[in-house]
């Protein structure tokens, strides 16, 4: 099934509308490459305390999910943990 049958049968279940579609669709599109993280962002973000459990999360991540993420997809979603878990620190929300 591909995502337009899959669109269709969430339109007629009410659960999105033609405009949601069209979204969905444009956001799609516009997907292009990004460039890999810089050399110093990795540098620091491999000094990071919270630098192995963020690997450890995205491990586990990458063991449950169909689509493999490339080195650059990586690196990105590295960052973007380590900013949540700084962000629960800093809030009083992390219980590790």
């Amino acid at each position: 099934m591909d995502f337009t049958e899959r669109f269709e049968l969430y339109k007629e279940g009410g659960m999105i509308t033609d405009a949601d579609i069209e979204d969905i669709k444009a956001v799609i599109a516009s997907k292009e490459p990004v460039d890999e993280l810089p050399k110093e962002v990795v540098d620091e973000l491999e000094s990071l305390d919270t630098y192995d459990l963020s690997k450890k999360i995205l491990e586990e991540v990458m063991q449950v999910t169909k689509n493999p993420l490339n080195e650059t997809e990586q690196g990105y979603a590295l960052l973007h943990i380590n900013n949540l878990i700084a962000q629960f620190k800093e809030s009083g929300e992390w219980h590790a």
